[in-house]
């Protein structure tokens, strides 16, 4: 058996809540498996204030495979994988010490030892506790036929040959699950899978995208009905194939040709650009919805509204043309990809959580109802005094809070005033309604901390798409 040098290998998950949480969980009892067996020992931590989830594996040595298949793995899993040993100094400091300062820690742990270890763990993070046994998970690639990711994704129905698009891969050889869940499915389609072939980023061009080639295992007759209904068909090798991963931009998008050849992409769903970050985008590649594409190999400006209205403008080269518009590949110098990755720590990581206060159950339920079809996980309070205990309770995660005016036990104004000047807290975006209006309250509340003071008439639609508005804004005059 070749040897190989011992390494330590980290990842860092931000903001692990709920199914991230479980997620990270996983990626870690999966470590003895997917580094083939050389695991020595292994440390994780989780930071409450953050919600940071940390790993450190220490090797007997890794080869390469391993070392691709665990990057691919907890790339998978959300986190941001590194290879310690190959840091600078300070870096390699910087995380040892980050890691030692988790208020919540495995511990040095063996490998026999780490799917229980990392477990209690998790429960202490406040993992769900009816979540599925980490130790009893396999690796397993959860493709969902109706989102923008699986429109790179092609299907040869010939040859039975499913390619996954992307920047990073695991081994050939490697043995997988598939999950497929498509809109006619009440549950996932599952198969077994091996990895056939990997092309590199180096190997790729226009009509070799870089990814990895899956066959699929016996006993796949749904799985492949689906694929031959939902998933795209390879296209012969020309000019019109596409060299990067295609992020499928739904909100309108366009080449202006009275401006110059300039292109705009609108990200309207934050959940939607997190899930396809890590594939798609933090790879360069998009994919522009127009009617009229700029010829292949043709340059142009691409100008981007993020998430939370941040601006990001940059050179792109037209790598493929379809009748739906043209795949691009982003030029980003370093402060995009900082840009673009702030974004996406802002979002990615759970869903938004709102605060309601109001002592009226009707606007508490109406009100929550619209905030939660927009995505926002709501808490309630009939009071300020009973909405003070669950900020100071729930101050990390909260994104948003929306209070009334006239309340029993503590009015809004005094509400907002307290978490303001005495909670010193800045960041959570706050919302007043009112059932009267006039400018003296406005601008007391407005002094007291307000972002913005709304008219119960507005009725809860609009109030809920002010609010969301109003968090989306202060977000992005942080971000920028």
């Amino acid at each position: 058996m070749a040897e190989f040098p011992s390494m330590e290998l980290s990842a860092v998950f931000e903001r692990t809540v709920g199914d991230r949480l479980v997620a990270a969980e996983r990626l870690t009892a999966w470590l003895p498996e997917l580094l083939g067996g050389r695991l020595r020992e292994c440390e994780a931590g989780y930071e409450p204030a953050s919600r940071a989830f940390l790993v450190l594996a220490r090797t007997a040595g890794t080869s390469r495979e391993e070392e691709a298949r665990f990057r691919y793995w907890c790339a998978r899993a959300g986190g941001m994988p590194a290879t310690l040993t190959a840091l600078r100094e300070e870096e390699r400091r910087a995380f040892a010490e980050r890691l030692a300062g988790c208020a919540l820690r495995t511990g040095t742990v063996p490998p026999p030892r780490l799917t229980e270890a990392v477990a209690r763990l998790a429960d202490q993070a406040g993992a769900p506790a009816d979540r599925r046994p980490a130790g009893s998970a396999r690796p397993t690639l959860a493709m969902d036929a109706g989102s923008a990711a699986f429109a790179g994704v092609t299907w040869d129905p010939i040859d039975k040959r499913l390619f996954i698009p992307g920047a990073i891969a695991p081994p050939v050889g490697d043995e997988l699950g598939i999950s497929l869940r498509v809109p006619s499915a009440d549950r996932p389609l599952e198969a077994g899978a091996r990895v056939a072939t990997v092309r590199v980023q180096e190997a790729s061009g226009p009509g070799r995208p870089a990814g990895f080639e899956l066959a699929l295992g016996p006993g796949t007759t749904a799985l492949v009905e689906a694929l031959n209904r939902h998933a795209t068909r390879p296209e012969p090798p020309g000019a019109n194939a596409r060299a990067s991963p295609r992020y499928a931009v739904n909100a309108p998008a366009r080449v202006r040709a009275e401006q110059g050849s300039t292109a705009r992409l609108e990200y309207d769903d934050p959940q939607e650009f997190a899930a396809d970050f890590v594939e798609n985008l933090s790879q360069g590649g998009a994919f522009v919805r127009t009617a009229s594409p700029l010829p292949v190999g043709s340059r142009l400006d691409l100008a981007m509204r993020l998430p939370g209205s941040v601006d990001l403008r940059a050179p792109a080269l037209v790598m493929f043309t379809n009748p739906r518009g043209m795949g691009v590949k982003i030029e980003l110098d370093e402060a995009g990809k900082d840009k673009l990755a702030a974004v996406l720590a802002r979002i990615s990581a759970r869903p938004r959580r709102a605060l309601l206060v109001d002592d009226d159950r009707l606007i508490l339920r109406a009100l929550g109802d619209r905030l939660a079809s927009r995505g926002f996980e709501v808490l309630t309070a009939r009071d300020g005094q009973e909405g003070l205990h669950i900020v100071a309770n729930e101050l990390l995660t909260l994104d948003l809070l929306v209070t009334d005016v006239r309340m029993p036990e503590m009015d809004g104004e005094t509400f907002v005033r307290t978490i303001r000047q005495v909670g010193g807290e800045s960041e959570l975006a706050i919302v007043v309604i009112a059932g009267t209006l006039d400018p003296d309250l406005e601008r007391r509340l407005e002094k007291a901390g307000a972002d913005v003071v709304l008219d119960k008439a507005l009725g809860p639609e609009q109030i809920a798409a002010a609010a969301d508005a109003v968090l989306e804004r202060k977000r992005g005059a942080e971000a920028g």
